[in-house]
């Protein structure tokens, strides 16, 4: 792979975008990129659509690799791009066929600085435009390590993952620990709620990647499946966005399989993490090797034990910079970046998070945690999942509006479930209307689509 690039005319440096779905060849091209010392840039080719013609204009690639089975829009753009490309289709011998004409052996030359930039991962852009996160090559590397501590790999593990690899968080969360700890990798293309399980059972998955979606959707179309028929699977993990108590507990019973939770972010990698041999309910673990995490009030003084505020995490695995427009750059810093999460630290040094400080409803000047409210509509045996959110309100600045999804066979009316909130939450939290849909909107990281709720609950 390395050849190729020098080939083409590449330095150290340059820039590679790559535009694929999951597969042997995003693999190929994204460890290659790297170990040539170029900068990997990695792009998702579904959510990333709207955005992806000022992102290949901001990143100014020197080689553009895309996937021919891609939507018809990543053609066109290619078509537009002035960048020199290089298709491919997955499973063929395409991109194989290319690279078997080079010499196996190392380009020379080619020491990796560990300071230089060696990924650049964009954010979801679900409220805002996405943003490029710059990795360091050394960052990447401790991102990773960390997780591979945290869960304990080792040579004997196989770790599943289905999400899709042009996000951070499987770069880091599966794909990077388990090359570090000379683990086995499955990957696949999408998740799959009939084949899940098959696949564990089959590649003798030891630990699976998991996130709140999938999670909810095992328990909600529930399969006949328990931790024996699937022996070798050690655990799942739960990231990407809060997975409520209730449900881990009832995933927990039904499958029989344990459930860590964990939390992460593109500009830090994974910050905390439950260890696999002794989790805590509610929380996301202590804070993994290499990052070191405080809590800080609105004065900006760090946080006692159990006092609630923002948490700032900080340490060599954290990005350096944000590439917010072409040539320009943003530092990030190391010492004490705000997360934006709200939550408070246990006496053990388990972190907990109760919210977001982007999302806090300010009713009358009281800040309202929306996850408090959530956590009450989800204790209602009808609701399968629930969300709130603050709207614009002509009196007390806000109004709290929330949104459930209900289990099938259920159809509690909305009064039944504003009495339910009546039984756990002071009048002034409780929300002005509870708004009932199908499924909650998200993006495919499983996390919700802010932006939607607020144009439902307006609209």
């Amino acid at each position: 792979m390395g050849h190729l690039l020098a080939a083409r005319g590449l330095r150290p440096g340059d820039r590679v975008s790559i535009l694929s779905d999951n597969c042997a060849e995003l693999v190929v091209l994204f460890l290659g990129a790297l170990c040539f010392r170029a900068v990997v840039n990695p792009l998702n080719v579904e959510v990333s659509l709207k955005n992806l013609d000022q992102i290949v204009h901001d990143v100014e690639p020197r080689l553009l690799f895309w996937n021919r089975l891609a939507p018809s829009e990543v053609a066109a753009l290619v078509e537009r791009t002035e960048t020199e490309a290089i298709d491919f289709a997955p499973g063929t011998e395409d991109l194989f066929a290319r690279l078997e004409a080079f010499a196996a052996a190392p380009v020379p030359g080619r020491r990796v600085e560990p300071d230089a930039i060696g990924v650049i991962n964009y954010t979801s852009g679900t409220t805002a435009t996405p943003k490029g996160v710059c990795i360091s090559h050394a960052a990447f590397w401790l991102m990773c390590d960390g997780m591979a501590d945290r869960l304990g790999l080792t040579e004997a593990d196989r770790m599943l993952d289905y999400r899709a690899l042009s996000w951070a968080s499987p770069q880091v969360m599966s794909f990077g620990p388990t090359l570090l700890a000379g683990a086995g990798y499955v990957l696949a293309p999408h998740f799959s709620h009939h084949r899940f399980f098959g696949w564990i059972r089959d590649h003798e998955v030891t630990v699976s990647i998991g996130v709140p979606t999938v999670l909810n959707m095992l328990i909600d179309r529930p399969l006949p499946v328990r931790a024996s028929d699937v022996p070798t699977l050690r655990f799942m993990t739960s990231s990407s966005a809060p997975l409520a108590v209730e449900r881990q507990r009832e995933f927990e019973h039904r499958y029989g399989i344990p459930v860590v939770q964990m939390c992460g972010m593109t500009e830090a990698g994974v910050m905390g993490g439950n260890p696999w041999g002794a989790p805590r309910e509610g929380s996301i673990g202590p804070p993994l090797k290499h990052i070191e995490a405080r809590f800080v009030d609105a004065a900006g003084n760090r946080c006692e034990t159990g006092q609630e505020g923002e948490l700032f995490v900080s340490g060599p695995s954290l990005a350096s910079a944000y590439l917010i427009g072409r040539g320009r750059m943003e530092p990030i810093s190391r010492e004490g970046f705000p997360t934006g999460d709200i939550g408070y630290r246990d006496a053990d040094g388990y972190l907990y998070l109760t919210g977001r400080k982007k999302d806090l409803i300010i009713r009358g000047g009281v800040n309202i945690a929306p996850l408090e409210i959530t956590t009450v509509l989800l204790s209602h045996p009808a609701v399968a999942e629930a969300a709130t959110i603050g709207v614009p309100d002509p009196i007390y600045g806000e109004a709290i509006v929330s949104f459930v999804t209900l289990r099938a066979g259920h159809a509690p009316a909305e009064a039944e479930l504003h009495e339910h909130c009546r039984s756990g939450l002071s009048d002034f939290k409780r929300p002005v209307r509870i708004v009932v849909l199908d499924a909650l909107p998200r993006n495919d990281r499983g996390k919700l689509a802010g932006d939607r709720l607020r144009a439902l609950a307006i609209g």
